[in-house]
């Protein structure tokens, strides 16, 4: 009984896994290059008062360009390093 407990839930796994890739392939944009810009645009924006100053606009913004670059839509944005 253990093995076959084994062998199922190794498919349940791997079923989970390819799942979770094709729905994760099927997403528009990078969520890393997203959050790597958005870490970098919040820095360039507090280095300038820009997200003291009016936050919700801050927020805005980020997440605009950053899905815009994440998608492959824009090449560069406000502090982006390298």
């Amino acid at each position: 009984m253990g093995r076959i407990v084994k062998k199922l839930l190794k498919i349940l796994t791997l079923s989970l896994l390819i799942s979770w890739n094709i729905s994760s392939t099927s997403n528009a944009y990078d969520k890393t290059k997203y959050l790597i810009c958005y870490g970098e645009m919040t820095k360039a924006h507090k280095a300038r008062g820009f997200h003291q100053k009016n936050r919700v606009v801050s927020i805005k913004v980020k997440e605009t360009v950053c899905k815009a670059y994440a998608n492959g839509d824009i090449n560069d944005y406000e502090g982006k390093g390298g």
